[in-house]
């Protein structure tokens, strides 16, 4: 009987292999799956008998194919490549903000001494009097177009994170409720593979949001927490993020703690975007209007306007200093003949002042020039981080494939080597059952 038993092992053994294999050619699409191996064993015989033939092969397991250290280099090059990718893309529409002709304030300082000069010759005129104002009220605007374009991306930015934590808490509750799957299914012997990949690919996901670190428990679920090593997942328990005054908070099994916005990941990258350039770059453009203001009326009140030769001069310029960019604008109620382009004490025609008006035009644009040039650099430089990490983590990807992934043409290999299997023990089994009834017939 053991050429029947024998025969009918391997028949079962090939049946299993072929059925692994045929589940990872229909896999071999599923982002995340990790292929799968049958394991085969000879039967173990009791006997001792010199003349024992075996009992057999068996499937002992099915194995998941998968490398912890690739997957976690996976998850550490999604979290490099979220953050650059996140940071350069804020730091692209920044730049393009401000060098832009109908926002730069580099362009409205162009076109406020450009008035500014062609008064030189005749200040006490009306026309280019107008034309200064006209200019000044034009330079404003783009202060406040450019000024509500940046607080429209801190809005954003804000949106987008809060979105992006909202996410997060989901996939946490997901990656828990798998551990919880894992573990219990572990327990009684059952197959986890489906289960691990669907929290490997979750996890992968989370990487993009954030950098976690990943620590694999001896029950078989796995506890993940951020780089400053506060806990977001513990067994079947998940954190709960959300925003915080200027900060953020989580909550898990009963623990709260707070952390910044250094947490890796995309969410890392719109955050460190937003206090590294969007601020600064926010609080640079305050400065200038204010600078551009105060120089200026301060300039204008040292001459004399056209009706009022013994005078002070009006300031050109108003402005809120809780948001002088946003604010900035030409003082209400200013007229051309409030121009103070003469010196204290001179006649109407004089230009004295205006000289020094136009004798600051290379300081300021200095000034936004340099803004415009440091977003460049470092916009550059983000450019060049990204497409360095998004090499990486697609190097990455490729890596982990190479070991987890399905190859098609070893799936038909193997499936032509169990097929050929399935058909020996077949045929091993039909020779048996041959033999059995030759003795049969004997008897």
């Amino acid at each position: 009987m053991s050429m029947f038993s024998n025969g009918l092992s391997g028949l079962n053994a090939s049946q299993i292999a072929l059925n692994v294999v045929s589940n990872n050619v229909a896999n071999v699409n599923v982002s995340g799956y990790s292929r799968l191996d049958a394991i085969s064993s000879s039967r173990y015989s009791a006997s001792n008998a010199n003349l024992s033939t075996g009992q057999g092969v068996e499937i002992t397991s099915v194995r998941r194919i998968a490398d912890n250290y690739l997957n976690n280099s996976l998850w550490r090059s999604n979290s490099n490549n979220g953050f650059a990718q996140a940071y350069s893309s804020y730091l692209m529409i920044s730049e393009q903000l401000v060098a832009n002709e109908n926002l730069s304030i580099a362009k409205g300082l162009d076109g406020l001494f450009s008035a500014l000069d062609s008064a030189t010759t005749e200040p006490s005129t009306m026309a280019p009097r107008q034309q200064i104002i006209a200019s000044a009220d034009a330079l404003a605007n783009r202060f406040n177009s450019l000024y509500s374009n940046l607080d429209i991306q801190s809005t954003d930015i804000t949106q987008q994170v809060n979105g992006m934590m909202s996410s997060a808490n989901t996939m946490f509750s997901q990656v828990a409720a798998l551990n919880s799957k894992i573990v219990e299914s572990s327990a009684t012997g059952g197959n986890v593979t489906a289960l691990q990949d669907q929290r490997a690919e979750t996890i992968s996901k989370l990487a993009e949001l954030m950098a976690l670190d990943v620590s694999r428990q001896g029950d078989g679920s796995i506890t993940l927490s951020l780089s400053g090593g506060q806990p977001v997942v513990l067994g079947a328990s998940a954190a709960t993020l959300s925003s915080k005054g200027s900060g953020y908070a989580a909550s898990i099994a009963g623990q709260n703690f707070t952390f910044n916005g250094d947490v890796g990941g995309k969410i890392g990258g719109v955050l460190s975007y937003q206090s590294h350039v969007l601020d600064p770059t926010k609080a640079e453009l305050d400065k200038l209007a204010k600078d551009i203001a105060d120089a200026m009326n301060n300039q204008l009140g040292s001459g004399q306007d056209i009706n009022d030769p013994v005078g002070v001069g009006k300031p050109l310029f108003s402005y809120d200093p809780s948001n002088p960019a946003g604010s900035f604008q030409v003082s209400d109620g200013f007229k051309p003949k409030d121009l103070a382009l003469g010196a204290a004490g001179t006649g109407p025609g004089d230009n004295t002042n205006l000289t020094a008006l136009l004798e600051m035009k290379d300081g300021l644009l200095g000034i936004y020039n340099g803004l415009v040039g440091s977003l460049a650099i470092k916009s550059g430089e983000a450019r060049s981080s990204a497409q360095a990490s998004k090499t990486m983590a697609e190097a990455a990807l490729a890596q982990r494939d190479s070991v987890s992934g399905v190859n098609l043409d070893e799936e038909g290999i193997s499936l032509m080597k169990y097929q050929q299997s399935y058909n020996a023990n077949a045929k091993v089994i039909s020779i048996a059952d041959q033999l059995f009834a030759t003795l049969l017939r004997m008897m």
